[in-house]
């Protein structure tokens, strides 16, 4: 398996050499677009900007295209941080309003993917505790209001789902604890997908600490 990564990462490598025209499309990736924090957690994703028909950069032409230097975020790429998960519904969603006077709509979704590699206790049955570990919960946020409105009129527990969206880590002040805590979830914004799959067997509720390991509250 990790020859034949190495391979392709090679061949790859050597196609993005080969051809100069992809290699400079590479470079749409950076931007200079530096937003502060509160706006990249509840403002929705702006939609691009089209370019100009007098821009003669963006006119088609037979010349080669001249690629624009743009500098990075922060320093560093902004690369690829999207999720797409299929599973089910754990929870009826619920919504909250933000300070910006905005709502959001969340709710959890169960996978697996869990690995115990944790030595079992004296007194403790494994196969026990692999089933009670078999389901990891994701915390959801709906921010476009359409699509929530629709999520809230369809999305029940058991619901089989399928979603794309940006895989973003939450900084906030836990109300209970006075704690500084990081949450990571699948915020699907103007660019993201709701499919609804069916409707599955009855799924196990989560249980409140589960939820608080999502950041219900």
């Amino acid at each position: 398996m990790a020859n034949s990564m190495a391979t392709l990462s090679r061949r790859l490598y050597r196609s993005l050499l080969s051809n100069p025209t992809i290699s400079q499309a590479s470079m749409s990736f950076c931007t200079n677009n530096i937003t502060s924090p509160e706006d990249s957690d509840f403002d929705e994703l702006e939609s691009p900007i089209e370019p100009k028909a007098s821009d003669p950069v963006s006119r088609f032409s037979g010349e080669e295209r001249v690629m624009e230097e743009r500098p990075l975020e922060n320093g560093l790429d902004s690369g690829i941080f999207k999720a797409i998960l299929v599973g089910q519904v754990g929870q009826l969603p619920l919504q909250k309003k933000l300070k910006s006077g905005r709502t959001v709509t969340l709710f959890s979704v169960g996978t697996g993917g869990i690995r115990n590699n944790r030595r079992p206790l004296i007194n403790e049955d494994p196969r026990e505790y692999a089933s009670r570990s078999a389901v990891q919960w994701h915390r959801v946020s709906v921010y476009p209001e359409r699509l929530a409105d629709l999520v809230l009129k369809n999305v029940e527990p058991g619901t089989v789902i399928y979603l794309e969206g940006n895989l973003e880590t939450k900084i906030f002040t836990d109300p209970v604890t006075g704690l500084v805590r990081r949450i990571r979830e699948v915020a699907i914004r103007r660019n993201g997908r709701v499919v609804f799959l069916g409707k599955a067997g009855d799924m196990q509720q989560p249980s409140s600490a589960e939820l608080r390991g999502v950041g219900y509250y």
